[in-house]
């Protein structure tokens, strides 16, 4: 069975979004050209980002890239969370790349898998894995969730030692 993440963000953000917070359901390759025909600017634009979320029932949400996470989930528990940019070549989608990029659920890097089965089922062309993958940790010392970098296991705000496995 696949781990179901808490939001973990901050409270606010958690209550902020409401039921007319854009998102949309994917669930076949046309309601991805539906949701590009809406957001670019043109037809023929290269790159779209948006964020995006798999719900406990599997199934693919995708917002505004400036939205949080936890709107697009409507505060609900995700298997999945992160980036999704669609790669668009005079007007046809190609494929898509993907990060585990999101601090209010923070996700494991393993959450490919789940991923990858949504978007194989859907039909969306992708890469064998996260273009970037990310790992958090929150820091027993103070409590905040840290993005880790080159494999530094230090807290950037208390300098606290984080834990090895992901503890979010």
């Amino acid at each position: 069975m696949p781990h179901l993440y808490p939001y973990i963000g901050p409270l606010a953000l958690l209550h902020a979004w409401n039921e007319r917070s854009q998102r949309h359901i994917i669930r076949t390759i046309a309601d991805v050209d539906q949701w590009i025909t809406t957001q670019a600017t043109s037809r023929h634009e290269q790159r779209l980002t948006a964020t995006f979320i798999i719900d406990p029932t599997a199934q693919l949400w995708i917002a505004d890239q400036r939205s949080e996470h936890v709107a697009c989930a409507r505060g609900e528990h995700v298997l999945a969370a992160g980036e999704i940019t669609f790669i668009v070549e005079v007007g046809i989608l190609v494929g898509c790349e993907l990060t585990n990029q999101s601090t209010g659920y923070c996700p494991e890097p393993s959450t490919w898998t789940v991923v990858q089965q949504v978007l194989d089922q859907i039909g969306l062309p992708h890469a064998d894995g996260w273009t970037t993958s990310f790992d958090f940790r929150r820091c027993p010392a103070c409590g905040m969730i840290n993005l880790i970098k080159d494999q530094w296991f230090v807290c950037a705000v208390c300098e606290h030692e984080l834990p090895l496995d992901w503890n979010c």
